[in-house]
């Protein structure tokens, strides 16, 4: 029975050539004529119940049940042409959200949060470069390497948001503390704020190695109880966080960012994207980042004028984030056996699966990730020409060649 379901799933997916190896030895194929781009081997009869099709195939690859072989890149593809079929998306979730009370959005953000961030730092500190950035990098050169490239990203944000001694710095899921520290070297004051515990505790250590808790300070705090009354900052950036706001709940970030930031102050917001807002899929809501929302960058900017912001510049850096996380799998890779250790075997699959995925979604499927630097009012005091991020060291052309 479990096959025939899944013949006529793969037989409604649009996109590339694919073939599937079933279990008792029978060889299909699907989509496109042509050479298979990719293969779905099934290495044993799979679970007889098929719910969610991206749930269901994502777990079956987490337990050994399913090998992928071939292009990544493809196989994303093929799932975003076959959205309608693959994705079974409601608004029930999502108007759940509309509405909410205060308190039970805090838990529930602040569960999700740790639910992914507060695996632990040593499983973190495992495979992230030697900066412990965990975003997306900034390859200015083909050679650059993946800590190279996170100083870019982290001296990139800074030069957009005119970073000089003395301004106070509002920093929103500052992580690690890597932007914070960046920042403080340049003579401003941070607040760094993070509902990460593990982070929490990381980032304060690492600040007081640095020698700079005197400039830094980090709390275990939500954005939900920022209050402009009492605390006012001339910069705020935000890199990685604003996926987790939520559906319904943009126009009370930008209202409560924009509480904080003193008149003609800057803030950079560095976010995932997709074409259309939208909740992230099944398999990842479940397993990787609960709660995830992607926002669309024309929502974005029609929140903006609310708010007293105006968009000053805006950017996508989406092969940049396709080679970060190829740099993040393979060294994650190269320490899996102890991931294994560490956690299990399903554990260390769900994480393979989840950082090749995205990697190929960034470049074969629909999502993007954009910076996006706003001032409050008008800011006067920038240049007139954005040449000065760039042409330190003109960047060389790259391409990305997948997998």
């Amino acid at each position: 029975m479990i096959k025939q379901v899944l013949r006529q799933l793969f037989a409604g997916l649009r996109g590339a050539p694919f073939a599937v190896h079933y279990w008792d030895g029978e060889i299909a194929s699907y989509g496109a004529q042509g050479k298979s781009a990719f293969v779905l081997n099934f290495t044993r009869p799979p679970p007889a119940r098929l719910e969610d099709p991206v749930v269901y195939l994502g777990e079956c690859y987490m337990d050994g049940v399913l090998e992928i072989e071939g292009s990544w890149d493809a196989l994303l593809g093929t799932m975003v042409a076959s959205e309608n079929t693959l994705f079974r998306r409601g608004a029930t979730r999502a108007l759940g959200w509309i509405g909410e009370r205060l308190q039970a959005r805090r838990e529930r953000q602040q569960n999700n949060v740790r639910r992914h961030y507060d695996l632990g730092n040593d499983f973190y500190r495992l495979w992230l470069d030697e900066s412990w950035t965990y975003s997306c990098a900034y390859f200015r050169h083909p050679d650059d390497t993946l800590e190279q490239a996170q100083r870019n990203k982290i001296a990139l944000s800074l030069d957009k948001l005119a970073i000089r001694p003395g301004m106070r710095v509002l920093d929103i899921g500052c992580g690690w503390g890597g932007m914070a520290l960046a920042a403080a070297q340049r003579g401003a004051r941070v607040l760094g704020i993070t509902l990460s515990a593990e982070q929490h505790e990381g980032a304060r250590e690492r600040i007081a190695r640095a020698g700079l808790s005197d400039r830094v300070e980090i709390r275990l705090m939500d954005y939900l109880d920022l209050d402009g009354r009492r605390e006012q900052f001339d910069r705020i950036v935000s890199v990685g966080m604003f996926e987790h706001v939520g559906q319904g709940h943009h126009d009370d970030f930008f209202a409560r960012t924009s509480s904080m930031l003193q008149g003609g102050g800057l803030m950079l917001l560095h976010t995932i994207t997709g074409p259309e807002s939208r909740e992230t899929n099944p398999w990842i809501e479940k397993y990787i980042f609960p709660g995830g929302h992607i926002p669309a960058p024309e929502t974005l900017v029609a929140a903006l004028p609310a708010h007293s912001f105006k968009l000053v510049h805006m950017e996508s850096l989406r092969l940049h984030y396709a080679r970060t996380l190829q740099c993040w799998l393979a060294r994650y890779q190269a320490v899996c056996s102890e991931v294994v250790s560490m956690f299990d075997e399903r554990f260390a699959r769900m994480w393979t699966m989840y950082l090749r995925g995205s990697s190929a979604a960034f470049r074969g499927g629909d999502l993007d990730i954009h910076q996006m630097l706003v001032s409050k009012g008008n800011n006067n005091t920038l240049p007139r020409d954005w040449g000065y991020l760039y042409n330190s060291a003109a960047p060389l052309c790259w391409g990305e060649d997948g997998d």
